[in-house]
């Protein structure tokens, strides 16, 4: 005869144990009951085969005795149902089998306590994903929301997959994926493992371009447009944690008063019901703020403790929801598509044909004439013709054309495949002694107009070094049209002035001016062919043209010339993933963390696109799971046995 399974309730005040003892007994279970702050070690005392708990809020003791659970080894598989007053819960606590809200659902719960009894036989440690798991869900995830995994990311998946598996007690991958498959909506399962897999580091006004583009030409064109109609639409698709619609927020609240009586919505849409959480709290960290001018800063957020909480006004400007933009119907009816999408490193996790039916679906969602905004690593080149591209402030977007009889909308204009011609190949030792001087290089293009100078004729060295660092601070805060004026007006007085020749050259290539970019590169070459970043930025430009073998000769003349430069260990790294030289890869992923220990974890990294070292190192050791998983079992080379073992 099989023995009853025994529930353990802990809470704080009995009230639980009184509220659900009588129920569970009287389904034929054991039950035993905890009260005040129950630790660890008693909760194993009593060996219970269930945990139900209430947890009253995130930050209580709770919270801490269900982290210790999940990581202690001696009670690692202990099925854990919650009870809170708090629903979004449901999303934090991913370790967990079920959350229930109060008032309890008093079936759900017997169904959990059910469901997990059927399932109470020890589980075995879990086997490497097979190919058939990988491919059943692959195939699986792909279907039901874009997300794309492949052999060498699967460890990611893994990981993900383990953390769901663990809490319903799933014997096997497939068992878990008919579990998935089953309670995908009815128990929210879907959502809950996609937490477990998309991950995102975002931060208020990030790529300050598409902000100042959006004050000084999107939002005036479309308040002109829609003067009668009294409305603006706004969707941030793949919001995070909100720090991209509250931006967006902020900045209509500070520069448009006028749109004070319209009607704007703004809607924020994520797969991450966690980061839909943060978003609606409105509750952020001092690393959220880092972009952040002080005049946001100081009207907008009001300090809590360590954190910042932003105003309810502006909280109350934006509407959080879960969206799948490649399942859900899309949120908008005939008459009222959005005038305006961000939808912004969010398509780095599809395949190119996902990504495709994305934009196809955004296009669907987007008034004709409206604007599209994506991050800076993704085009639309050869993806949809529907868009054209534009450019304000150092920075680009996409606006949708207005079909009409006749006229055929023009694609993103495609970038060269052929490298740019030079006099003579780069050199990486100084001329012998006696050598020719390097030519004189060609007056330069005209550069961007230039805010008025000093009354002196030319500033003094001291002066020239301002221009510089101030170029370079704009520049690593991803204020481009500031970094523009301050490198203009410092090679009008001293054209041959290396790093500013380098610097105008990576504000060009940001905004896809990739010939012109490289110009300046050879000018900056002419005058100093020792100079690191000139060829770090060539083999940034020949990576964004999919001309992988170019980027990686360009990023090996780099590191000749400077082995500690950090972002080009990591983009060697990303050039040898997409040559599939995984070895390779790994390596220089290690580099990069090797470098990065060295150095302070708030640093920011040069020429990262504002990424602190801690985010880097983070995004290496991601990468590095992904990676490292096919490589066991295999036999490893000797340069890299030596390469572990120190020597």
């Amino acid at each position: 005869m099989t023995t009853p399974c025994q529930v353990l309730i802990v809470d704080r005040n009995r009230a639980l144990c009184e509220a659900l003892s009588g129920l569970l007994l009287g389904a034929g279970y054991r039950v035993e009951c905890l009260t005040g702050q129950a630790s660890l070690q008693a909760v194993r005392d009593l060996a219970p085969e269930i945990l139900v708990i209430d947890v009253p809020d995130a930050s209580g003791p709770e919270t801490e005795l269900l982290k210790r659970i999940a990581q202690q080894r001696g009670a690692p598989h202990l099925p854990v149902i919650v009870t809170t007053p708090d629903p979004a819960l449901e999303f934090e606590l991913l370790d967990v089998f079920d959350v229930l809200p109060k008032p309890l659902n008093e079936e759900r719960l017997l169904e959990d306590v059910a469901l997990l009894a059927q399932r109470r036989a020890k589980l075995q440690d879990y086997a490497s994903m097979s190919e058939v798991d990988l491919a059943l869900f692959r195939d699986f995830l792909i279907a039901h929301s874009g997300l794309h995994f492949e052999r060498r990311n699967a460890l990611l998946l893994e990981r993900g997959l383990r953390r769901r598996m663990v809490a319903v007690r799933a014997a096997s991958y497939q068992d878990y994926l008919a579990y998935l498959d089953r309670y995908q909506e009815s128990r929210q399962e879907l959502k809950k493992l996609l937490g477990l897999l998309t991950i995102g580091e975002t931060y208020f006004f990030r790529y300050q371009a598409h902000f100042q583009a959006l004050a000084e030409v999107v939002v005036p064109e479309i308040v002109a447009q829609h003067r009668g109609r009294r409305r603006l639409r706004i969707w941030s698709a793949g919001c995070s944690t909100g720090e991209e619609p509250y931006s967006i927020a902020m900045l209509l609240a500070e520069h448009f008063p006028q749109l004070a009586d319209w009607r704007v919505d703004i809607l924020a849409t994520d797969v991450n019901k966690r980061s839909l959480g943060v978003g609606r709290a409105g509750r952020y960290g001092p690393r959220a703020l880092r972009a952040t001018e002080s005049v946001y800063r100081e009207k907008y957020f009001h300090p809590v403790g360590e954190r910042f909480q932003l105003d309810p006004r502006i909280v109350g400007m934006v509407r959080f929801g879960y969206f799948n933009l490649l399942t859900d119907p899309l949120p908008v009816t005939s008459g009222e598509e959005f005038d305006l999408i961000f939808c912004r490193n969010v398509m780095i996790y599809f395949q190119p044909e996902t990504t495709a039916s994305v934009v196809a679906r955004l296009s669907q969602a987007l008034r004709p004439g409206g604007y599209l905004f994506l991050g800076h690593a993704e085009t639309l080149l050869h993806v949809n013709h529907a868009f054209v591209r534009a450019q304000h402030g150092g920075g680009f977007y996409y606006r949708l054309q207005p079909a009409s009889p006749g006229r055929v909308s023009q694609p993103e204009p495609r970038a060269s495949a052929q490298p740019t011609p030079f006099a003579s190949a780069p050199r990486l030792v100084p001329p012998p002694s006696g050598a020719t001087a390097a030519p004189t290089p060609p007056s330069l293009p005209a550069l961007p107009a230039l805010p008025a100078l000093p009354p002196t004729a030319a500033p003094a060295a001291a002066g020239i070094s301002q221009y510089y660092a101030a170029a370079v601070a704009a520049f690593e805060a991803e204020n481009f049209k500031t970094a523009s004026q301050n490198y203009a007006i410092l090679l009008r007085h001293q054209p041959d002035h290396v790093g500013g020749l380098v610097g105008f050259g990576f504000l060009l290539a940001n905004t896809g001016d990739y010939a012109a970019a490289l110009d300046y590169c050879q000018r900056a070459q002419a005058v100093d062919d020792l100079y690191p970043e000139a060829y770090f930025l060539k083999g940034l430009i020949r990576e964004l043209e999919g001309l992988p073998a170019e980027a990686l000769l360009e990023y090996r003349r780099t590191l000749l010339l400077d082995m500690s430069m950090v972002i080009t260990h990591y983009r060697l790294s990303r050039v040898f993933q997409r040559l599939d030289q995984n070895r390779d890869a790994i390596r220089e992923l290690r580099n990069t963390l090797r470098i990065l220990e060295r150095q302070a974890p708030d640093r920011v990294i040069p020429y990262s696109g504002g990424m602190s070292g801690a985010a880097l190192a983070t995004q290496c050791r991601r990468e590095l799971a992904q990676l490292e998983g096919p490589e066991a079992g295999r036999p490893v080379p000797r340069a890299v046995r030596m390469e572990k073992e120190g020597r």
